[in-house]
């Protein structure tokens, strides 16, 4: 009877991929910096570092997307794992569930999508100052998760109490503490 209970409290792993955003901008600031140099008008410096511009921050976006698209996120029993292969200064971040300061829920628009929110989660390592934020796709999930295993409660007269559903009436901040 007791191993029975031992095993319900232990929750399982559970894992969220990160979620693919539109790629337009990168992609067009690619073609608009490729198709000056091979339309011949890159004659000018001023032309040609414009093109290089465009070359530059378009691989810098599409590099991005691509990092946001390969991030994986492991909630267990032990805290959030935060995986990303291509995010070369931090490839693997474990966070413990007793230091998570704070998660807010940012509704970008009107009407909004889970496309149109963001979740950022705010961490405090032990023995340290410093506060690590990362900005995760809304996820409800993922978010009703981090909030249940870290504790983590909205904060009082806020329109947002759960996850599941998202307030439609414009821009604003929601927080659990």
């Amino acid at each position: 009877m007791a191993e029975s209970l031992q095993a319900e409290d232990i929750r399982e792993s559970l894992t969220f991929r990160g979620k693919p955003k539109s790629m337009v901008s990168a992609v067009a600031l690619l073609i608009a910096g490729t198709l000056t140099f091979t339309m011949g008008i890159d004659r000018l410096y001023f032309v040609e570092a414009i093109a290089w511009t465009f070359l530059i921050w378009g691989a810098l976006l599409l590099y991005g997307h691509i990092i946001d698209l390969a991030t994986v996120y492991e909630v267990s029993e032990q805290g959030l794992v935060i995986k990303s292969p291509l995010r070369f200064w931090a490839l693997s971040r474990n966070w413990d569930w007793g230091h998570f300061t704070r998660m807010d829920v940012i509704v970008k628009k009107r009407e909004a999508s889970e496309a149109d929110v963001e979740l950022q989660v705010h961490y405090t390592p032990e023995d340290s100052t410093v506060l690590f934020r990362e900005d995760i796709p809304f996820i409800p999930e993922l978010a009703g998760e981090i909030a249940d295993r870290a504790g983590l409660k909205p904060e009082r007269g806020q329109a947002m109490q759960s996850f599941s559903s998202i307030p439609q009436e414009g821009k604003d901040s929601y927080t659990w503490k």
